[in-house]
């Protein structure tokens, strides 16, 4: 009998084993895809604290340009500008890291490693399902990604923080190989003379 029992836990432990490599497997070949994709634009929908929107991401490595109609915020890899249409106005700051972090789909490369397990959900017809769960001091709780299986792009992010409401992105387009300037990612005053600035650094 305890024979038997030890056979079940050590088939349970492997099998627990094999879909952790699974999972992980996939979310190194999704990293690898978006690192070898160069400059992309990912059009997308956000949903978050009961409001929701849609625009597009500009990314060069840790440069980026975030457009949802109503809002845009640069970043050159040190300052960030945020513009709100409806206050015309411009705040100017040097986020921190973690800041950047939540805004920034390349921090998908490398946060999934440290903090978080990873497994398999419900895998669909289309999309893989990784469901991770993070550790103590984690930033999200839990993190949800179905990873498209025919060219390994995340479809839909859904992250739930350790406190706080839940975020849905989902993605709507995918362009690779995109040609930015560094002013791509910086705010250009020329364009927007009538907004005030409101240095914050």
């Amino acid at each position: 009998m305890m024979k038997k029992i030890t056979l079940v836990l050590m088939a349970l432990i492997a099998a627990i084993t094999l879909q952790a490599q699974n999972a992980t497997t996939i979310l190194d070949k999704a990293a690898a895809t978006l690192k070898s994709a160069g400059n992309v634009k990912i059009g997308f929908s956000f949903q978050a604290e009961g409001s929701s929107s849609s625009g597009y991401i500009r990314l060069q490595r840790q440069k980026f340009v975030i457009n949802t109609g109503g809002s845009i915020i640069w970043f050159d890899g040190k300052t960030m500008w945020t513009y709100v249409k409806a206050n015309e106005e411009v705040n100017v700051t040097t986020p921190s890291a973690d800041a950047v972090a939540k805004m920034n789909p390349y921090s998908f490369l490398s946060f999934y490693k440290n903090g978080y397990t990873a497994r398999m959900g419900k895998s669909t017809g289309k999309n893989y399902e990784v469901l991770l769960t993070g550790k103590k001091d984690a930033l999200y709780k839990t993190v949800t990604v179905h990873i498209n299986k025919s060219n390994h792009i995340p479809s839909l992010i859904i992250m739930t923080p350790q406190k706080g409401s839940t975020t849905t992105i989902r993605c709507t387009s995918f362009a690779k190989n995109q040609k930015y300037t560094s002013s791509t990612f910086q705010f250009n005053q020329k364009n927007y003379p009538d907004v005030e600035i409101v240095d914050l650094r």
